[in-house]
């Protein structure tokens, strides 16, 4: 079994039609309208029309996105430091 070393999260998007990501651990779902990636930095929803998986490389931590963009959102992951945050927002 290959141990997955982190490279770090880089995002490069051109004209809201091609995607390449890296620092891709997982695709959790994928239609036209929504792909779902687990990355290093967290949940990442890509939105948008006709969205299609080009390429894809899990040993090397990739993805290429083909298709209209219209909202890239990343998720809070569950954990300790989403906590801790909003504990520092509330007690101000």
């Amino acid at each position: 079994m290959v141990d997955k070393v982190g490279k770090g999260h880089r995002l490069v998007m051109e004209n809201r039609e091609t995607i390449a990501l890296t620092g891709v651990q997982k695709v959790q779902s994928f239609d036209p309208k929504e792909i779902i990636l687990e990355t290093e930095l967290g949940i990442l929803s890509i939105k948008g029309e006709q969205l299609g998986i080009k390429q894809l490389n899990l040993e090397e931590s990739m993805v290429d996105i083909e298709g209209y963009v219209s909202a890239l959102i990343y998720h809070r992951r569950a954990g300790g430091s989403s906590r801790q945050g909003l504990m520092q927002r509330i007690f101000r």
